[in-house]
Order: structure tokens, then sequence, then C-alpha cells
């Protein structure tokens, strides 16, 4: 009997030791999982928009040897008398804090400075959406921007008129993309005319035939041309204030020089005749007159005594259809505005300054707002919105279960995403050429290691010492 007695003792304490080894164990495994996140951090330590993790623990449950008493007849209560029975995680979190910025100047490179993640998609009808704050985009063969895995970005796409469309796409900026010519509609000047520019005394301001020598431009035959070379006399050089030039756009983005002369005439010290020629590629010219492709009035300005334009402020010149001239285009009515001129004692600097026409351009180059609007800069010196990039926003992104490649995917706790552009609604504005790194701090993963692997080494103690207690017990029958 009492050996039977001794061996129901060892039963019972080497079940209370076999309990602390498997709390230790428990430890362990807990820790070894603390160990492989915080390693998993200091991994990405340098990958751009990777967000750190953290693990935290609990106990798991307790063993309860005596439950609590009330207190009575005198007696104080007693409190419950409990062994833990080790150790699990508790939560893996994650920490979408923003990183570090990293300035690369390359314009595919972005990065949300605040709330929002990009979103990407592999599936041609972009259903198949993962979130992303990874922002090292490139352009692909076909002008996708896409992620460096091949999963283009969306947002929404522009129409040829630079107005957003509706749905959320794929953003293509292709080098294929063009926009159209305008014809010119209106031309203004601006700029001085010298006051001090001397009246002309010549019978006409520009002649009408080759023998006319009595005029400020005369005329000579240009014989197998399209019409005339006009040349200043030299007798009248100095009452020319000045002759500028330009150029006009028809419907089909054809180039067209137009000369204009301001001569100061002899019918008031404060007015200047304005005489305008068609430049012709061949060098000839046209005079604008009535008879001719190129046509119009030739004003004369006048000038009030504060140096402002006061008469003939504007005037209308017109390309007429022909073969020679606008190729098919039709004609070009065009109306040039001098408002703006004035008429001071100082150099003269008229100018064509504001023309609303261009030929048609191709994509030479684009740029990325904070907004995410992509602006196209056309090689005819034309700009257009080409698209905008979308963000999305969960809430609760730590919710966001963690795929590959940067990415993230909606779970049931993250929420729905809700859609927006940067900069509106609560969403982050862009930062072009930079990268978010990573949130990673190595001075506290490192003293996370050190917690760590303290905790690791003392459960392991546990084990070693429980096992020396066992042993003790199976020593004690000899």
């Amino acid at each position: 009997m009492k050996e039977g007695m001794e061996h129901q003792l060892n039963d019972w304490r080497s079940l209370i030791m076999m309990r602390s080894m498997f709390s230790a164990v428990s430890g362990l495994r807990a820790h070894q999982t603390r160990m492989d996140v915080i390693g998993n951090n200091i991994a990405n330590v340098n990958t751009v928009g990777f967000k750190g993790s953290r693990v935290t623990f609990q106990e798991v449950f307790s063993q309860t040897l005596r439950g609590a008493g009330s207190p009575q007849d005198g007696r104080g209560g007693t409190n419950p008398q409990q062994v833990g029975l080790g150790i699990n995680v508790a939560s893996m979190d994650t920490f979408h804090i923003r990183g570090a910025v990293e300035r690369t100047d390359y314009n595919t490179d972005l990065m949300v400075n605040g709330d929002g993640f990009f979103i990407v998609s592999d599936d041609a009808n972009f259903l198949n959406r993962s979130y992303t704050r990874a922002g090292n985009f490139a352009l692909d063969q076909a002008g996708n921007l896409v992620t460096a895995d091949g999963y283009r970005i969306l947002g929404y796409m522009a129409d040829e008129n630079g107005m957003l469309k509706s749905n959320i796409e794929g953003l293509q900026i292709s080098k294929a993309t063009t926009f159209d010519a305008k014809i010119t509609e209106k031309v203004g000047f601006e700029g001085n005319l010298n006051s001090e520019t001397k009246v002309s005394t010549a019978g006409n301001t520009v002649s009408g035939d080759v023998a006319d020598t009595d005029a400020v431009y005369i005329v000579k035959a240009h014989p197998g041309q399209s019409g005339f070379i006009y040349e200043i006399n030299p007798e009248f050089e100095n009452t020319v204030a000045r002759e500028t030039t330009f150029e006009v756009y028809d419907n089909l983005g054809g180039i067209h020089r137009i000369k204009q002369v301001f001569i100061k005439t002899g019918n008031d010290p404060s007015e200047f005749a304005v005489e305008s020629f068609y430049i012709h590629p061949d060098g000839s010219m046209y005079h604008a007159e009535g008879a001719d492709p190129f046509t119009g009035v030739n004003p004369s300005i006048g000038f009030g005594t504060n140096g402002r334009i006061d008469t003939g402020g504007t005037t209308t010149l017109t390309l007429e259809i022909g073969e020679t001239l606008t190729n098919g285009a039709g004609p070009v009515n065009f109306e040039i505005d001098f408002s703006k001129l004035t008429m001071f004692a100082n150099t003269s600097t008229a100018s064509a300054t504001d023309i609303d026409g261009y030929k048609q351009g191709t994509l030479d180059d684009f740029t990325i707002a904070s907004t995410g609007e992509i602006i196209g800069v056309f090689d005819n010196g034309q700009r257009r919105l080409l698209g905008q990039i979308a963000l999305a926003n969960f809430k609760n992104p730590a919710g966001l279960e963690k795929t590959a490649s940067n990415l993230y995917r909606t779970t049931a706790n993250s929420g729905q995403a809700m859609v927006g552009v940067p900069g509106a609604g609560g969403f982050g504005n862009l930062v072009p050429g930079a990268l978010e790194m990573s949130n990673v701090d190595l001075s506290r993963e490192f003293t996370n290691m050190i917690t760590t692997q303290r905790g690791f080494q003392a459960n392991s103690r546990i084990i070693s010492t429980s096992d020396e207690m066992l042993q003790e017990v199976v020593n004690m029958k000899r």
C-alpha cells in the first residue's frame, strides 16, 4: 500500500512538471513566431512601400486548483488558485503608417502622402483588384502604366477632348497619342511702336506694280513664282516703325506665314498704317488685297496723347481656298487685335504674342500632378489631360491581407474599397518622382529581437529545469 501511494505521488509530481514543460514549449513556439516576424521586418527594411508588423502575446487559459471563497462566519474570503498553461499569439498587427521618402525624379515613381492605396489588376476586365502602397511603376511596350510584376494601374482615362470617363480602367500613356490641329481664329499683338518714327511722305504705302517707286514698299516681278517680292524702299526706310512675322494655322494644321509692317503715315503724327503680306513658301508674297488669295483690310491705327490705342483696334484677314495656300483645308479667317499696342518714344517691339491656333501634335512627354492627373505634353506646344490615377481606402486598413509583391487584398474585416482620387475626399496627395520606403524602425526591431531572444532562452531553461526535476523524481525510487 505504501508503494502504491508513492507511485501516485510520483505521478502527480510528474504531471505538474510536465505542465510547466508544456507551458514552456508554448512560449518557445510563440517567441519563434515573433522572431519570424522580426526577421521579415528586417529583411524588408529597404522594400518599397513595405509595412512592418508586430506580434503580441496572450495567456491561453489557466487551470483552477481552488475556487474563490466568500467571507462567512467570521472568516475572510479566499482568492482562487490558478496555474497558467502557457501563451499563444494574440495578434499580428500591420503598421499602416507612412514610411520614409526617397526622391528618384523618375516621372512614373509615385508616393501617396497620406491615406490611400494604388489600385492594380491583372484581369482583362479590371475586376480582380489588389492594392499597394509601392509606387515604383513603369510603362510597358503598349504604354500601359504597370507595376514591376505587370499589374496594370487603374484610374480614369480621358477622351480626346480631355474629359475624364466615369469607369475605372487600366491607365495608358501611349506615344501614339495625337493632338488634333486647331485653326487660328484670333491673333493678339502687344508691344510698342516708336513715336519718333519719321512720317512717310510717299504717295503710297505699298506699290501696285513694278513701275511704282513712290511707295514705302515697292514690288518687282518674280516670274514663275506665286506672287511678287515686296521690298522696302530705301528712301522711306525710316518711316517703318516695325516689321514682324507670325504664323497662323488652317484646319489641317498647315502653317502660313504672315508679315505685318507698321508705317507712320502723313495723315496724323500719331497714326500708323498696318500693311499685311502673306509669305509663300517659295519666298514670294501676296499683299492683302481683294484680288489676291490673301484678302483683308489694311487698317490705320491711331494713338491718343496717353500713348494708348485710340482708333482702329482690330482687323480681319482671310486666306482664301486655293491649292497654293491651304491645300484643301478651307479658308482661314482670323481677327487681329491691336488694342494692347502702345506708342512711346522707345524701341519698337510690337509682335504677335497670342495666337490661338496650332498644328497637329504627337505625345512628346507627360507629367503626373499631385492630384493624380496625367498631363500629356505634345510637340505642338499643347497640353491635354490623359487620365487620372485612382486611389482606394478602407475602414480598417489593418484588416487587409498581404499576398505577394507588396500587394494587399480585401478581407471580411477590412471593409470594401472606397474609391476616389488623390487630394479629395480624405485621400492623400501624390508625390511624383518619389517613393515611399519601408516604415520598419531598425532600432525598435533590434530591441524586440533582444527581448524575444531572452524570452526564448528563458523558456528553454524551464524545459531543461523541468527535465532535471523529472529526473529527480525517477531517481527517488532506487
